[in-house]
């Protein structure tokens, strides 16, 4: 009866071993992950505040990069544009230039020409002298022209002071001047104008080469600094969400880790708890055995009863040695279990302690087997693991990197096509603009010439009237019928007679036809240089539109390709995503690591041998 009620008690203390095992092992593995889980979390909130401090940074590395490349481009441009009016203004000049000397050149020609055939005559008639004096008082003013030198403005002034001098202007002989003679030294001075003009001209396309050079080097630099400022706002951008994402996510962090701290400082004071009533409660068992052990052995010694039968796992079984090897090799085993929280070893250890002495060898080394299958298979899959999983991670790094850089290129192609677009829209309507400007202005042109010339009719007819009037008049007052009082009237010059006034009416409208002639040739040559610097002006800007449109094409084609390119490495990535995630259940790190894990194993197998040890002590 005693055995009976011992075993009672007996199966209620292994029964309530067990669950308390069962609630140290949920204990234990809570804890421990619950403490990888706050150990994970602090090393995330590091790196993440890390992440946080290195967008910050590159954040204000990128805006500085962006005030620095806006401020070169402002530069460039301000520069640029204070280059092309510069251009503009020595090219107007050069116009002038040219003009100019074009027309002193000529101007040179028909006085060389002119002096030799009027010189070359014996006698002139008055029209020809007239011509011949309008030709040589004009070389006062050509020979002022910069090109012409001290020794030949000398010559052709020395000339026009013969001739003033001279009582008949043909008496002047081609080489009055002893050096060569007047008009080799105006043909000397023409073709040195022509050279000048030639020298001119080639000063001016070299200006406009290096111009066109140095335009062209600005305007790449531009290019390039708007490249690198798309470049670094996109950088930006991204830094800017990235830095959103890691505040957002370290804030996510910290809240888990307050919560598993929070949990975890419950879980201990429950599992204390617990430990504490089982402690309780396995004296109480331990003592109620013992005291039943005694009671048995005071009747057995009583009626010389002998029982056999003993159970190891009552340690306060006076009848068990402590030098047991068995007892001994299973407290260790149990002792492992506990130290590396191993369920499965404090369950070997509780479970062999009524098996025979040669099934608990086996029991052991059973499990010795099982941890070794175990370390094994788990090498082979942290091998696996760690090969495609760093090959999949190499491989995504490059894809998304592939992917940022074409994303990127896209971004500045779609802004550069939205620009040039722009662009060209703005060159088509100042074309438009030029048309319709040329169109009003031929217009009106086409009418102020109209008017001209009525104008120029009526003043024309008018003064041959007033002069035929005239004509009419003097041959009538001068005539023999005409009294001397008449022909003293006729004879007034302060417009009271009718002959005056016919002179002022006859006056005013050679003034107003001369002035009409002066207007109509300053309008004339100012609407042909207003089309031809529209013709200029509109044939390179409908050059530069060409070259814009080329470039869009570019751009386009460039976009194109991007956007395949895009897709291929879009698809790529998804794929390597696709395979990372179907790897993550089974390569995932997890708490504890397989470090750790391998080193908990061989610590077990290691104890598990040394309790073979202690088993081989009885052999």
């Amino acid at each position: 009866m005693i055995d009976d009620f011992g075993g009672k008690v007996q199966k209620d203390l292994d029964a309530s071993g067990k669950l308390f095992e069962k609630d140290a092992k949920f204990c234990d593995d809570e804890a421990v992950a619950k403490n990888y889980a706050i150990k994970d979390s602090k090393e995330a909130i590091a790196n993440l505040e890390a992440s946080i401090e290195n967008a910050k940074a590159k954040i204000v590395e990128h805006s500085t990069n962006i005030e620095d490349a806006s401020a070169k481009i402002s530069e460039t441009e301000g520069e640029l544009y204070k280059l092309s009016q510069q251009r503009d203004k020595d090219h107007k000049d050069f116009l002038v230039t040219e003009k100019e000397m074009l027309s002193t050149v000529a101007e040179l020609d028909t006085a060389a020409a002119t002096l030799k055939k009027e010189l070359a005559l014996a006698q002139v008639s008055p029209v020809t002298k007239k011509h011949f004096n309008n030709v040589v008082d004009g070389l006062s003013q050509i020979v002022e022209a910069a090109f012409v030198t001290h020794a030949q403005q000398k010559k052709v002034r020395a000339f026009l002071q013969a001739k003033t001098d001279a009582e008949d202007a043909l008496t002047l002989s081609t080489k009055n001047d002893g050096n060569g003679g007047v008009i080799e030294t105006i043909t000397n001075v023409e073709e040195k104008g022509e050279t000048t003009l030639s020298d001119v001209r080639k000063e001016e396309m070299q200006s406009n080469h290096e111009f066109m050079m140095t335009k062209q080097s600005m305007d790449s630099e531009i290019k390039s600094l708007n490249e690198e400022l798309n470049e670094n706002t996109h950088a930006k951008q991204f830094n800017t969400q990235a830095l959103a994402q890691a505040e957002k996510d370290v804030a996510i962090a910290k809240r888990a880790l307050e919560e598993d701290t929070e949990y975890v400082g419950d879980l201990k004071r429950d599992c204390q708890e617990k430990a504490r009533e089982w402690e309780a409660e396995h004296k109480d068992g331990e003592a109620e055995l013992k005291a039943l052990a005694s009671a048995k052995q005071i009747l057995t010694n009583k009626f010389a009863f002998v029982s056999m039968k003993t159970s190891l796992s009552s340690k306060a079984s006076a009848n068990i040695a402590d030098d047991d090897p068995k007892t001994r090799a299973l407290a260790s085993i149990e002792q492992l279990g506990r130290k590396f929280h191993s369920t499965a070893l404090v369950a070997l250890a509780y479970s062999a302690a009524s098996d025979p002495f040669g099934k608990v060898r086996s029991m052991v080394e059973d499990m010795i087997k099982k941890l070794q299958q175990e370390a094994a298979e788990e090498a082979t899959q942290k091998a696996f693991c760690d090969e495609e999983m760093g090959k999949s991670i190499k491989s995504k790094a490059e894809k998304e990197e592939k992917l940022e850089k074409t994303n990127s290129r896209i971004e500045n192609a779609e802004a550069g096509t939205a620009s040039l677009s722009e662009q060209i829209g703005t060159l088509s309507e100042q074309i438009s603009e030029i048309d319709s400007a040329v169109k009003e202005a031929t217009a009106l042109r086409q009418a102020e010439s109209a008017a001209f010339r009525v104008s120029e009719k009526d003043f024309s007819e008018s003064q041959d009237a007033c002069a035929q009037a005239i004509e009419v008049l003097r041959e009538y007052y001068e005539g023999a019928g005409a009294s001397l009082a008449q022909v003293d009237a006729t004879a007034s010059r302060d417009g009271s007679g009718i002959v005056g006034l016919l002179e002022v009416a006859e006056s005013d409208f050679a003034k107003m036809l001369a002035d009409t002639r002066t207007t109509e040739d300053a309008s004339k040559a100012e609407f042909q240089k207003m089309t031809q610097e529209n013709k200029l002006s509109k044939a390179t800007k409908e050059a530069e539109r060409k070259g814009k449109e080329s470039e869009v094409k570019t751009l386009k084609g460039a976009l194109a390709n991007g956007n395949e390119d895009k897709e291929g490495i879009s698809t790529e990535l998804d794929a390597v995503l696709q395979y990372l995630a179907e790897l993550k259940p089974q390569c995932e790190t997890k708490a504890p690591s397989y470090a750790e894990k391998k080193a908990k194993r061989e610590a077990e197998i290691a104890g598990l041998k040394e309790a073979l040890n202690i088993l081989s002590e009885s052999a």
